[in-house]
């Protein structure tokens, strides 16, 4: 229907959050850390029954060696199965939330979900190979080939003084870590972007990037930043990118989402959706635009529509049917007549633009 609502929740309602992990199992949506304010941070786990609008304030059991996770923003919450998997974020070193004092984090824990409501508790798995370096505002992403194959949780790029552009690889049935050597043209370093899966892709779109010009190697930590809209895929199966909007491609005729970071997407089928972000350039946070569009795009052509089938003909009319196909929004009836050497253009009359529904 594209209108929006907003549902009458009730419950443990949590308080209102910046750059926390989020996840969706079903009908109920997880929600972990993020920035309740400028210097505190949460560790609070907090669950959402959307068929209920009704939320839970959820208190994992800690893991039986170490502790549970600190309070901390930026960081990954991927789902797969009956379990979330938190990588990464920035925590605050000082106890006074005036005095900000950060620390990036590449610990990583388990968290195990019960069924349809509540969770077990933390775990915290022991991993193989090199650990990613700290960061935060990176992106997770869980594939799984069909076929064969062990489930793989892919981080990429993020914050830690600097954007990075690196690409980490993790088996989550051996818990190795490994660094995949990728073909073609990497994506800018980036943070604040977002990382969906369509089949065997990783789509990467938006984020803050270095300002074009800059030499990112000399001075990592004192360039400018800008956002971008640029936009590439990884193919998950032969680790090759493309590149499908590079920046210098960006479109100042409003037909694509104009740069942005911080926003959101989400995966429904084949459609990529992207909503909202901010905009801002040369480190002017006190000028940032807020984004509030809504965009999707298509990943894959849509198939051909079924043959069309006469139902009912009179000598001025024809009743023809056709199955529906979800991602398209309108038809193109041609009739043409069977005189040979001789076809009938589309008659407006006859053969109109016929909507999706």
């Amino acid at each position: 229907t594209n209108q929006w609502f907003l549902p009458a929740v009730r419950g443990d309602i949590p308080p209102g959050c910046a750059a926390h992990g989020f996840v969706c199992d079903g009908t109920r949506i997880l929600v972990f850390g993020g920035m309740v304010e400028y210097g505190r941070y949460s560790n609070e786990l907090y669950e959402l029954q959307a068929s209920r609008w009704l939320w839970k304030k959820v208190k994992p059991h800690p893991p039986t060696s170490g502790l549970p996770p600190c309070p901390r923003l930026g960081h990954s919450f991927s789902l797969y199965g009956n379990k979330c998997y938190l990588f990464g974020g920035l925590a605050n070193e000082s106890e006074d939330s005036n005095n900000n004092v950060p620390r990036y984090l590449n610990d990583f824990y388990e968290l195990e979900l019960q069924h349809g409501s509540g969770v077990v508790g933390w775990s915290i798995p022991v991993t193989k190979g090199i650990v990613p370096s700290p960061r935060e505002s990176h992106t997770a992403v869980i594939y799984c080939k069909k076929d064969s194959g062990s489930p793989k949780m892919y981080v990429f790029g993020g914050m830690c003084g600097a954007r990075l552009d690196d690409l980490w690889q993790l088996d989550l049935e051996t818990m190795s870590w490994s660094k995949p050597e990728t073909k073609g043209m990497v994506p800018l370093p980036r943070s604040l972007h977002t990382a969906s899966v369509i089949g065997n892709k990783m789509y990467i779109f938006g984020g803050w990037v270095p300002h074009k010009g800059e030499n990112i190697e000399t001075s990592p930590h004192d360039c400018e930043w800008r956002c971008t809209s640029s936009f590439s895929y990884l193919n998950l199966d032969t680790a090759e990118w493309t590149t499908l909007v590079s920046d210098s491609q960006e479109d100042k005729k409003n037909s694509r989402p104009r740069p942005r970071a911080g926003h959101c997407a989400v995966a429904i089928g084949t459609r990529l959706y992207f909503w909202s972000g901010r905009d801002g350039y040369k480190k002017a946070l006190n000028s940032q635009v807020c984004c509030k569009d809504l965009w999707y795009l298509d990943t894959e052509k849509p198939p051909a529509p079924s043959q069309v089938q006469l139902i009912k003909a009179t000598t001025n009319s024809f009743h023809v049917k056709w199955d529906e196909v979800p991602t398209v929004e309108g038809y193109l009836l041609q009739l043409s007549t069977d005189l040979p050497h001789h076809a009938a253009s589309p008659d407006s009359s006859a053969a109109p633009n016929l909507p999706g529904n």
